[in-house]
């Protein structure tokens, strides 16, 4: 039995060699024939009938096929455009984190440059810059506390200003005093008040005093001074026309912004706005007092 199985198993690897020696040979000649005969030979006319019999079939797999071409086409694209618009998504925050960055040292540097040189115009007094630490969170803007205090010369009732486009401006006082750190209460604070004046109506000495949060309002101006709006208000070194201010005389405060009242009133009523905003302040400038002059206006 096994013999038998090996002989049948023989025979039909036999054939099977030679089905493919027989295909090999039929192809070489097929081929040899076809390149040696013409091109209007009967191998010739084979292909072209068997091509125009595919050539349907083929026009109708191609369409068939192609709205799946064009699907991944799509899809393809789409992986692209999202890939891209990730990209530049991530091109754009870089971007808008350095604009933020830029105009941060930019916004920093400007405040440096208006802190330069301010306070060296009044005479008996030694500017010191200190830094915001902690501020008062209210609608008045009332005070806040700089790391400067008696290591630098600080003393109670030494000015505060800061650096403005006008140039040095008027912030504050400073009310209490510590080894390294220092309170100012702001001229915006409600109960703070400064003698002040407009030069440019040659007005006597005023009281400014802050009505609403961040605005002033200047009393005591007769009402036949020619006082317009726009005209700069600074500080008078009165408290009163015979009372020395703790403040000297000339630091710019505001600017005249509205100016009021009727033919009957004896005084007008004048508003004004701070050269300086307390809330956007990071550093300020102490007038730290030196000449006896100086010293004799801070014990009041």
């Amino acid at each position: 039995m096994a013999t038998h199985g090996t002989g049948l198993a023989r025979r039909r690897a036999n054939l099977r060699r030679g089905a493919i020696a027989t295909l090999v040979v039929v192809c070489l000649a097929l081929f040899s024939g076809y390149f040696r005969e013409s091109g209007d030979g009967p191998l010739h006319g084979v292909q072209s009938a068997a091509a125009g019999v595919a050539a349907p079939i083929q026009d109708v797999a191609t369409e068939a096929v192609q709205p799946f071409r064009d699907a991944w086409g799509w899809v393809t694209s789409l992986k692209d455009a999202r890939d891209r618009a990730a990209r530049l998504e991530g091109e754009v925050e870089a971007l808008r984190g350095a604009a933020i960055e830029n105009r941060i040292r930019d916004e920093q540097l400007a405040r440096l440059r208006a802190l330069v040189g301010v306070g060296r115009e009044l005479d008996g007094y030694e500017p010191v810059v200190g830094t915001v630490i902690a501020r008062s969170f209210t609608s008045w803007y009332r005070s806040a506390r700089l790391d400067v205090g008696r290591d630098r010369g600080v003393v109670q009732n030494s000015p505060v200003v800061a650096g403005t486009v006008q140039g040095a401006a008027l912030v504050g006082i400073v009310t209490s005093v510590r080894g390294n750190s220092a309170d100012v209460s702001f001229i915006t604070d409600g109960r703070t008040s400064v003698g002040a004046t407009i030069p440019e109506a040659d007005s006597p000495p005023g009281l400014l005093e802050s009505t609403v949060p961040g605005q002033l309002r200047l009393a005591g101006i007769p009402r036949e001074f020619p006082v317009r709006e726009g005209q700069a208000v600074v500080t008078a070194g009165f408290n009163a026309p015979a009372l020395p201010s703790v403040y000297p005389y000339g630091i710019p405060v505001g600017q005249v912004t509205s100016v009021g009242g009727t033919e009957v009133d004896v005084e007008r009523t004048v508003q004004v706005t701070p050269y300086a905003d307390p809330r956007s302040l990071s550093q300020m400038v102490v007038l730290t007092p030196q000449s006896p002059q100086a010293k004799r206006r801070a014990e009041g």
